[in-house]
């Protein structure tokens, strides 16, 4: 049976601290919910506790109670920050230590649907394309000819946006075929910003400049330093492994001649 996909963002995350609202939103058999919306600044969910799990618990709970309720499936995207500081590599079997309020909110909600068949999550890495935080900051850097500030020690499982999509319909399309209940999305090198920041000066901001600053104690407060996440499940529903940043990176910044050749 060919599923009927719901994306969720932006203007879902305003309508999560509002349970009528929730109450309202429709849902049918068959459907395919990929649930994104969340508050997922830690800052924010640090300094408005409240207000963040209101949105990422309350109200991502009650959206996905009514989904499943309706007969459809929900594809939940969490975070990697959920296992914690682990420098040492590992896949979903890993024990989850939630590192600050954000990730403990995601890993209560993961936990709440356990045991349900209807309910699958991804626990993304950090999320690469031309268009990330990160990569429009050292953008800016480099047109403007300023040195960039590079927090180290931060190494993430670096993902580009494209295999997270493909991935994501993927697991939609096979739902049945594919047992894990929690997937890993994260790419095959777990990088440092100098990792990144060298990645993208090669591939196309030739002129980059950096230097390393270690940021304030407060950073890390929510922020693991290494998140050294692997997953032999995403390799399988991609058909063949996740991308490197290099290869996204060359893709993402690629004229439209050379994109085709590159993918």
């Amino acid at each position: 049976m060919a599923a009927h996909l719901r994306l969720s963002c932006e203007l879902l995350t305003c309508r999560l601290n509002n349970i009528s609202s929730i109450e309202d939103t429709n849902f049918g058999e068959g459907d395919i919910v990929f649930l994104l919306a969340a508050i997922s600044s830690p800052d924010t969910c640090r300094g408005e506790h409240e207000r963040a799990r209101e949105v990422n618990v309350v109200g991502t709970s009650a959206l996905i109670q009514r989904a499943i309720a309706h007969g459809a499936r929900v594809v939940f995207f969490s975070s990697d920050t959920v296992y914690g500081d682990r420098e040492d590599g590992f896949d979903e079997k890993a024990v989850c230590k939630p590192a600050g309020e954000y990730a403990e909110m995601k890993r209560e909600v993961e936990h709440r649907f356990s045991a349900n068949a209807s309910f699958k999550a991804i626990r993304l890495s950090y999320v690469f394309s031309r268009e990330d935080k990160f990569s429009l900051y050292l953008a800016g850097c480099a047109e403007r000819n300023q040195e960039a500030e590079l927090f180290h020690p931060f190494f993430r499982a670096i993902v580009h946006r494209d295999d997270v999509v493909e991935g994501a319909l993927a697991l939609a399309k096979h739902w049945d075929e594919v047992p894990e209940q929690v997937i890993n999305f994260g790419g095959p090198q777990v990088l440092s910003r100098i990792d990144f920041a060298e990645c993208l000066r090669e591939a196309h901001f030739h002129n980059l400049r950096f230097k390393v600053t270690e940021p304030g104690a407060d950073f890390f407060k929510d922020r693991p330093r290494i998140i050294a996440m692997t997953s032999p499940v995403l390799a399988r529903l991609l058909g063949r492994q996740p991308r490197t940043l290099f290869e996204a990176a060359r893709l993402e910044f690629a004229s439209p001649s050379d994109a085709e050749r590159f993918s």
